[in-house]
C-alpha cells in the first residue's frame, strides 16, 4: 500500500451470478422480508422480469474485496449507492480505483454488468 498512487486499480474482479438460492439465503441471513428478492410473481407484479439481488449483497462483496486487496481492518468508510437492478443471472464486475493517497487512501467504486451497465457506485476510505 505504500507505493499506491492515484489512478491505480486496487482490484477489478468479475463475480459470477449469485443465483436464486444465494438470494434466498442472503434474505434469510439478513432477515430481509422483502418478497421482491425471493417471490417471482411478486417481482413480476412490481415490473421486473424476475427477482432482484439485494443491494447490500453488492456492498458486502465490495467490503470482502477491499479487505482481500488492501488488508484486514483497513476499511474506514464504505459508501455504496445502487443505480440499477441486479438479477440472479447477472455476473458483475466490481472495481476499486484509487483517487487519492494521503492520510487515508480514497477509492472510487463501480459495479457493472458484463454489458457495461452500471449497477452501483460509491467510495471507500482505507487506513494507510
Amino acid at each position: 500500500m505504500s507505493t499506491m498512487k492515484a489512478g491505480d486499480v486496487l482490484f477489478e474482479v468479475m463475480l459470477p451470478p449469485a443465483g436464486r438460492a444465494r438470494l434466498a439465503a442472503f434474505s434469510e441471513g439478513t432477515q430481509d422480508p422483502n418478497p421482491i428478492h425471493v417471490d417471482e410473481a411478486f417481482a413480476k407484479a412490481a415490473g421486473f422480469p424476475t427477482v432482484l439481488q439485494q443491494g447490500p449483497m453488492t456492498t458486502a462483496q465490495f467490503a470482502r474485496l477491499l479487505e482481500e486487496h488492501a488488508g484486514a481492518g483497513r476499511i474506514r468508510v464504505l459508501d455504496v449507492f445502487f443505480t440499477a437492478p441486479v438479477f440472479p443471472k447477472d455476473a458483475l464486475v466490481l472495481k476499486a480505483e484509487v483517487t487519492e493517497v494521503g492520510e487515508v487512501i480514497r477509492c472510487v467504486l463501480t459495479a457493472n454488468k458484463l454489458d457495461g451497465g452500471q449497477t452501483a457506485k460509491g467510495t471507500a476510505e482505507l487506513k494507510r
